[in-house]
């Protein structure tokens, strides 16, 4: 007995150390949510993501999740940043922007001028900062993957 003891603690002190019993999800998450992103010229800032129910809740639209981005910017730039759905059945994209003290700067439900469910913000700060861009949705606990881009304005 004492032996199959032994080889079930020594699994779990295995899969832990492989991380597998206690996945590192948290700390990759947390890891996520810091990383400061910058927009370079010509290609800008291409961002994959998907709204999951594990997401945040939104502070606007309290029944709807989102991620948030940290984006560096400066004051003398003038940013296009916008938010696709993958699938615009399943999201109606939202997009804004925060300063770092969480004042809403910026809003768009669907893009201007465009037959869209998607969103975009032309931006211009009034200083340099690290700004926050939260993507979520109009649509009460909806999922689904979403591109945003960021690219400095023509």
């Amino acid at each position: 007995m004492n032996q199959f003891v032994r080889m079930g603690w020594m699994t779990l002190a295995m899969l832990a150390a492989l991380g597998l019993l206690w996945p590192a999800t948290t700390q990759a998450v947390q890891k996520e949510k810091d990383k400061v992103y910058e927009v370079r010229a010509g290609d800008g800032l291409k961002i994959e993501g998907k709204l999951e129910a594990s997401d945040d809740k939104d502070k606007m639209w309290k029944d709807s999740y989102c991620k948030v981005y940290l984006v560096k910017m400066s004051k003398d730039k003038k940013y296009v940043i916008r938010m696709n759905a993958a699938d615009m059945m399943e999201m109606d994209t939202v997009l804004r922007v925060e300063d770092s003290t969480g004042k809403q700067l910026a809003f768009n439900d669907d893009a201007p001028g465009e037959m869209t469910l998607n969103s975009r913000i032309d931006f211009a700060p009034k200083e340099d900062g690290t700004f926050r861009v939260i993507a979520t949705s109009l649509n009460d606990k909806a999922t689904g993957n979403f591109t945003v881009l960021i690219k400095l304005a023509e």
